[in-house]
């Protein structure tokens, strides 16, 4: 460590006691930072300018009508539009001279709306669905971002002509709902005021009718008394048809005793014949008496059986008024089924009972019919006994004038009053038979008028349910016609078709909330330029100093301390190039959620960058410095510092977790934006670990391929053209492999040197057919498979690189071989020495002195 503090002192040293070479460190630390400040100040808000970006608009629009919208011309709207839209620097050109402002290359891109535009666009509404387009042309030649931005503003177009189609659609719906709630609103009030009026009416039908019902009622309570009184009547009738009956008997036999006494005794005929005449006229006066009497009760039975005729055929005409205003309340609009049903139930009901009822009348107009007819008979009856009882008085007053002449006509006038009496005792008894079923006629008269009277009560009953649901209803209706017309009517009736039309056209509003928001296009651009630049920085430095380390004031240096002692110098070069990039940055804007962390995060990364072409420089020289500069190349897109790794090919995302980059970055973008848990301290880990893995391995490399560089550089010396380093090796510059050989046997080391060169000939050979082949296949295979192509591509240049690194390893086989020949010119003592200094760590005199002779030559 020692010897290496003095190096890096003696480099100090040496730098300030060359004044003319501060302007050349002034220039290495100060020029890779103004390639971070230039591009970050270029980038810083690219986008804010994108109105110079001109795109031409031609309007061949000529409108279109529908039915739902009218006359709407969308061309014109988006052009009226556009002049207050400032995004892009919209020309407004007729076609022909947008053709030729896009060859030109004066605009980036032309739209085009087309003239049935609009027509296309409302035939949807109109049943004919056909796609609309407008015709997008770009100038791709004119620059490779301008066209990404102009294709984003003819999407932008077309939302916004999609939006603007939705605003006056769903205006015009707007107005035509709100003018179509106007009407229903009004339609519910008329129809609340009809359904008012229908219920009154039919409640007032329903309280009619419960009148009439009442009165139903009462005649039929009436009709009932009716019916007790004929059953009385019917009873009375039929007692005095039985004491008709009796009387009759009677009359018979007397009628009997008399003709006996005219035949028995012909002598006392006159006095027993007036006997008898006397006693057939009281006999005749007392059926006169009973068939007066039977005559008035029958009369009185006619009278009830009339009165319950009249009784039935008005509790008949009341039940018909009753089903008519009852068919009239159910036929009303306003009453609902459900209030139907139980209204025609109650309609069948009294039909049925008014049937009941017209049998009733039947069965009584008959029964009265019957009754009339029976007291006619016992009237003409009667009226035969008065004229036989006149006809005998006759008789028995002319009887002494002649016995003879007159009994033979009395015995025919007794036989036919007695015929006439039997015939009339025959009819009592059919009369007595009539009057039974009359009387059961009379008590199925009385039980139907009582079920009547229960149906005519229990439709009361419904009529008074039925009036209270109406009244429910009306109240449940008008309810309803105020709930919609304070609620859902006026939401309609109260719409704005103007934010109805704002609303569709942009209904959903996306709120941006940024996590870890970063203020400008620069900033975010800042973490890929900064680390590009501390990369330059060093990769500058590898070329402006040499990586070799010369033996000044030095006796010996191993080649660990001279590695360490001229990266120690680098190392505080690129310190001093990270401090001025990143303090320039932060002087410029970028933002930085901690200005220190920045600073140290640019520090820390620079030493990471530094290790890894040093160590290339140091253990490869040209070649390595080759390595940093493809190493670069493959960062910018590999490492997401334009775009997401994502949106990368496949070459570029298998090879990201392999690039420093992709850790500089996102640790220098976590100070940007901010801080998430570990991650900082992640990418610096991984940062830290190929800072250590690629010191290590240069040191390695740098021991390893010393003659490789030797080699090299003496090749490059030879052009008079590419600097070419003096490489300090150890021991003499010869392979100790070689050497050791040389000791056991020179002709035997000198055959297989020849053998070597025959081999070295050969696969030379092998490795240019390998090299083509491949490069031809992997050609041939980008060509089957397009899609492949990015990657193809990653894999072509990397076969390139091994057939490269073949090809100069090979070369330096070959160099290598013409040196180890030499070995055969030297004496075992030469030989011996050479051995016996390959440890000592001093840098070849033989290897100085060669390149010397070689730089002269």
């Amino acid at each position: 460590m020692r010897y290496a503090w003095q190096i890096f002192t003696r480099d100090i040293a040496r730098l300030g006691r060359t004044k003319k070479a501060w302007i050349i460190l002034i220039g290495v630390v100060i020029t890779p930072a103004l390639y971070s400040w230039v591009n970050i100040a270029a980038f810083w808000d690219p986008y804010g300018a994108t109105e110079n970006i001109k795109v031409a608009v031609v309007n061949e629009d000529k409108g279109g009508f529908s039915d739902v919208t009218g006359r709407i011309d969308v061309g014109k709207q988006v052009v009226e539009q556009l002049h207050e839209n400032h995004q892009l620097g919209w020309q407004f050109l007729d076609a022909e001279a947008a053709e030729r402002s896009l060859e030109r290359g004066d605009t980036y891109a032309t739209i085009t709306i087309p003239s049935d535009f609009s027509s296309e666009l409302l035939g949807a509404l109109n049943g004919q669905y056909t796609q609309p387009a407008l015709e997008y042309r770009v100038n791709e030649k004119a620059s490779a971002i301008a066209p990404k931005i102009t294709d984003t503003a003819a999407s932008s177009l077309d939302k916004q002509i999609t939006s603007a189609f939705k605003e006056q659609v769903a205006e015009a719906a707007a107005s035509n709902v709100r003018d179509e709630g106007n009407k229903f609103q009004n339609k519910i009030q008329k129809s609340r005021q009809r359904s008012e009026s229908a219920f009154d009416k039919a409640t007032a039908n329903i309280e009619s009718a419960r009148g009439d019902l009442q009165r139903v009622g009462d005649r039929l309570g009436t009709a009932q008394s009716s019916m007790s009184g004929a059953k009385q009547t019917i009873s009375d009738v039929e007692q005095a048809m039985t004491d008709a009956q009796a009387a009759l008997g009677d009359v018979q036999g007397i009628i009997s005793d008399a003709q006996g006494n005219v035949t028995g005794y012909t002598d006392s005929l006159t006095s027993a014949f007036v006997e008898g005449s006397t006693g057939l006229a009281e006999g005749t006066s007392r059926a006169q008496e009973s068939v007066a009497d039977i005559t008035a009760q029958l009369d009185r039975a006619n009278s009830r059986f009339n009165s319950a005729t009249q009784q039935t055929n008005d509790a008949i005409s009341a039940g018909d008024e009753s089903i008519e205003q009852l068919r009239g309340i159910v036929n009303s609009p306003a009453i609902s089924p459900s209030v139907a049903g139980p209204l025609n139930d109650a309609i069948s009901t009294l039909e049925d009972g008014n049937a009941a009822n017209k049998q009733l009348l039947g069965n009584l107009q008959a029964l009265s019919n019957d009754s009339n007819e029976t007291a006619k008979s016992i009237k003409s009856t009667a009226d035969a006994v008065n004229q036989a009882a006149q006809d005998t008085k006759q008789t028995s007053q002319a009887l002494s004038d002649a016995v003879d002449k007159s009994v033979p006509e009395l015995n025919r006038a007794m036989s036919n009053l007695s015929s006439k009496v039997g015939g009339f005792s025959a009819t009592l008894e059919t009369q007595k038979a009539t009057m039974e079923e009359a009387q059961r006629l009379v008590d199925g008269v009385a039980k139907q008028l009582g079920a009547t009277q229960d149906a005519v009560r229990s439709f009361d009953s419904d009529l008074a349910s039925l009036a209270e649901g109406m009244e429910g209803a009306r109240d449940d209706v008008r309810a309803i016609t105020a709930t919609s017309r304070t609620k859902e009517l006026q939401t309609i009736t109260g719409l704005n078709s103007e934010e109805i039309g704002n609303f569709f056209a942009d209904p959903v509003e996306v709120k941006s909330e940024p996590v870890y928001p970063v203020g400008s296009y620069g900033s975010a651009m800042a973490a890929l330029f900064t680390n590009l630049s501390l990369w330059i920085g060093a990769f500058v430095l590898m070329v402006i100093i040499r990586v070799e380390v010369d033996l000044e004031g030095f006796k010996r240096l191993t080649v660990g301390q001279a590695y360490l002692g001229r990266f120690m110098l680098m190392a505080l070069l690129v310190l001093v190039q990270a401090v001025i990039v990143t303090v320039g940055d932060l002087a410029i804007g970028v933002q930085t959620v901690s200005p220190v962390g920045f600073v140290a995060t640019g520090m820390l990364i620079s030493l990471a960058y530094l290790s890894i072409i040093y160590a290339l420089s140091t253990a490869l020289g040209h070649v390595g410095r080759g390595l940093a500069v493809v190493l670069v190349i493959v960062q910018i897109p590999g490492a997401s510092g334009l775009y997401p790794i994502e949106l990368m090919p496949t070459f570029f995302r298998a090879i990201y977790p392999l690039l420093p980059f992709s850790y500089g970055i996102d640790a220098m973008r976590e100070t940007i934006g901010g801080f998430y848990g570990l991650h900082y301290w992640k990418f610096m880990a991984v940062l830290a670990l190929m800072f250590v893995t690629s010191f290590i391995l240069g040191l390695i490399g740098r021991r390893s391929f010393a003659h490789f560089n030797l080699l090299f550089n003496r090749e490059l010396a030879k052009t008079d053209l590419i600097a070419a380093e003096n490489v300090q090796i150890v021991g003499d510059g010869y392979r100790f492999a070689d050497v050791i050989k040389a000791l056991q046997g020179k002709e035997e080391f000198a055959a297989d040197l020849e053998k070597r060169k025959h081999d070295y000939q050969h696969w030379i050979r092998i490795a240019a057919v390998v090299g083509f082949v491949g490069m031809v296949v992997l050609g041939i295979i980008a060509a089957l498979v397009p899609s492949q192509k990015p990657f193809l591509l990653g894999i072509w240049t990397l076969w390139c690189l091994v057939i490269l690194a073949i090809a100069v390893t090979l070369e330096y086989l070959r160099k290598s071989l013409a040196q180890s020949a030499e070995l055969v010119d030297l004496d075992e003592e030469e030989l011996q020495h050479s051995v016996a200094t390959r440890g000592e760590g001093v840098h070849s005199a033989t290897a100085a002195a060669s390149v010397s002779v070689e730089e002269e030559e």
